[in-house]
């Protein structure tokens, strides 16, 4: 019959509608192919720029579409469906699906990079999850490049002699395990390091494998593959919802970006790392970028009131805070360069220093670009003199946190005591004082509480005490 009334119910099961003699709701079969893609293909069905596009590659028949992106000088594995559901199951950052390359780097890295990478580096958008990265000893087959054969055997000798040393090789292989996918990932985060990416190759994504599929090439997937990719993808989905349901929900309201401003030896650093720990956010304490800029200016030579002098260093080095990569009670790891400075940070030298460095307006600029972009990817905990109120004036929560003089001198007398370093409690107290005047009277971005930030004072309290005020700020933020 011909319905002319809006809203009419049909059952798509049994009824056969169609449309000036078309039928509607006829769904196309899904189809989910593996497909090596060569290095030179855009990773699209459509290039502006009239390049080469997978879709030259594909099979005739429904209209498939990528599941995630490799850049265009990348290869190896794609999965290409018109599942649209499992596709936004096995891309949405939230639930973490493996992807497995194989990079072949200049060079060869050591067991200090590798751990660099193992624990996350900071990259220009932030820093990257942890990852799984190993140094091959053999070079994968079938993924070597062909290289020309050299001299034969006796040949050349008269010049370099039977018995010269062998030469470093010159490029090296990594296997990596990622769990996030950002653009260009990969070439950033080894070129960082001083190993440029000189070929990478996705063989897995999750379950599914490359196998010995060659170039340009594709299969269908197995009923045995399907269902494991997607056994995979609502396994993730039902794992999260069971985290939210444990915690109540609170996932949909909690507070995204947590800034917590006080003084030296307030607790900052402390109640922001266990607090980060329990919510399962990033921990950023943006002081130990000043401190270190401090410790590298005295280091190298450069007057700490030259201001000029002092911000041209801190545009040159690269400052990386990682999650603790030794197990010595630090709460992170500050890497300058790639050299690890973490325990330079607190010396009686730097501790003086610092407060010129910060209070630079060169230098804050230098830091505060960077220091923004990682907080307004949320989920994270910033802990600093100025988050509050110039860093992200736009926090969900804001916490100043403070102390009396004389309980937080106390505090910073018994740390140099713990580490085996001789101190007087008055030159303690005196510094103390000397830094709160400075910090709270320099002209750029002074310290001083927000507005709409909520004062803790810790004196008198234990640490777990002051951690139990705090959650009950988060939860009441929550409950907004």
């Amino acid at each position: 019959r011909v319905v002319t009334e809006l809203g009419t119910r049909v059952d798509p099961s049994v009824d056969r509608i169609t449309v000036d003699g078309r039928l509607l709701g006829q769904a196309e079969p899904l189809t989910y192919v593996a497909l090596y893609k060569p290095a030179g293909y855009l990773s699209s069905n459509q290039d502006p720029h009239g390049g080469r596009m997978l879709s030259e590659l594909l099979p005739p028949g429904p209209r498939l579409y990528p599941v995630g992106r490799l850049d265009r000088d990348s290869e190896g594995l794609m999965l290409v469906t018109n599942d649209g559901d499992l596709a936004l199951r096995l891309t949405h950052p939230r639930y973490e699906h493996a992807k497995i390359y194989l990079v072949e780097v200049e060079g060869v890295p050591d067991e200090r990079k590798l751990r660099r990478w193992q624990h996350g580096v900071m990259l220009d958008d932030g820093p990257t999850l942890p990852a799984k990265v190993a140094l091959l000893r053999e070079p994968p087959f079938p993924y070597l490049r062909r290289r020309a054969a050299g001299p034969a055997a006796g040949e050349g000798e008269g010049r370099r002699g039977r018995d010269a040393p062998r030469q470093p090789p010159r490029t090296s292989w990594l296997k990596i395990t990622l769990r996030e996918g950002r653009k260009r990932q990969i070439r950033r985060m080894v070129g960082l390091l001083g190993h440029p990416a000189l070929r990478i190759v996705r063989i897995g994504m999750g379950s599914l494998a490359l196998g010995d599929l060659r170039p340009g090439r594709w299969r269908d997937l197995t009923e045995g593959e399907v269902r494991a990719l997607r056994d995979e993808a609502f396994a993730a989905v039902e794992a999260t919802a069971a985290v939210r349901e444990a915690k109540g929900g609170r996932d949909r309201s909690m507070p995204s970006t947590i800034a917590i401003d006080g003084p030296s030896a307030s607790g900052k650093s402390t109640i922001g790392g266990l607090l980060a720990r329990e919510l399962g956010y990033l921990y950023f304490d943006t002081g130990v970028m000043y401190r270190a800029t401090a410790a590298v200016a005295l280091a190298r030579g450069v007057p700490v009131d030259d201001a000029a002098a002092v911000a041209d260093l801190a545009r040159a080095i690269h400052i990386e805070v990682t999650a603790a990569t030794v197990d010595d009670g630090r709460d992170v790891t500050v890497l300058v360069d790639g050299q690890d400075v973490t325990h330079e940070l607190r010396r009686p030298d730097v501790e003086k220093a610092v407060s010129p460095v910060s209070a630079n307006p060169g230098v804050r600029e230098a830091l505060c670009l960077q220091q923004r972009r990682i907080g307004e990817a949320g989920r994270v905990v910033m802990v600093g003199r100025d988050i509050g109120t110039v860093v992200l004036p736009d926090a969900d929560l804001k916490i100043y946190l403070d102390a009396a003089p004389t309980e937080r001198a106390r505090r910073r007398y018994l740390e140099r005591l713990a580490r085996g370093e001789t101190a007087d409690f008055e030159q303690v107290l005196a510094d103390i004082r000397r830094r709160d005047e400075y910090d709270s009277s320099r002209q750029h971005a002074p310290l001083m509480a927000a507005p709409d930030a909520v004062l803790v004072d810790s004196t008198g309290l234990t640490i777990e005490q002051v951690l139990e005020r705090v959650r009950g700020l988060v939860a009441r933020a929550q409950a907004r």
